[in-house]
């Protein structure tokens, strides 16, 4: 049941981005390009009834230690509580250089089939803001302070005319 139901959350957002074809791999994934910049990666958790959303925030650490530190100290900062990451967190992989920002929806009984749709443009802005965030951090300048965005029901939709969209 819940499976169904993260399939047809997925269904109802690539009716948004007007992709009809948009459906979960054989490892329950589903990639999308994000206007040719970095890609969301939604992934259903068939033991948890959970649909995890996920995308880089950056690929390569900053070699300089006062800049790492101080991007780490940011991001530890920002994820407290998940105050400025859409409600999610961080993570990140030293080994491969990568930091993560996730997001996780409940797909379990009486979840709306639209949450992902409205969602998504949440996530997505908040993504945008983190990258270029720690893009300054990493050039060694000093970023604006972080703005939330605008809530999903306020915030700009996916595809309007003279609005922001998802190129994929």
């Amino acid at each position: 049941m819940s499976f169904e139901n993260a399939k047809a959350n997925l269904k109802e957002f690539g009716r948004e981005l007007n992709l009809e074809a948009l459906d979960f791999d054989e490892n329950y994934t589903c990639i999308l390009g994000i206007d040719n910049t970095f890609s969301l990666h939604i992934t259903y958790e068939p033991n948890s009834d959970r649909l995890y959303l996920y995308s880089p925030i950056l690929d390569g650490l900053p070699k300089n230690d006062k800049y790492r530190l101080k991007l780490y100290e940011r991001l530890l900062e920002g994820s407290m509580l998940g105050g400025q990451m859409a409600g999610g967190g961080i993570g990140v992989a030293t080994k491969e250089e990568l930091i993560l920002m996730h997001c996780v929806l409940d797909m379990g009984l009486g979840v709306d089939e639209n949450a992902l749709r409205k969602f998504a443009p949440l996530f997505v802005e908040t993504v945008e803001k983190w990258r270029e965030i720690a893009k300054k951090i990493c050039a060694g300048e000093e970023p604006e302070p972080f703005q939330l965005p605008l809530p999903p029901q306020e915030s700009r939709s996916f595809g309007k005319p003279g609005e922001k969209y998802l190129k994929i």
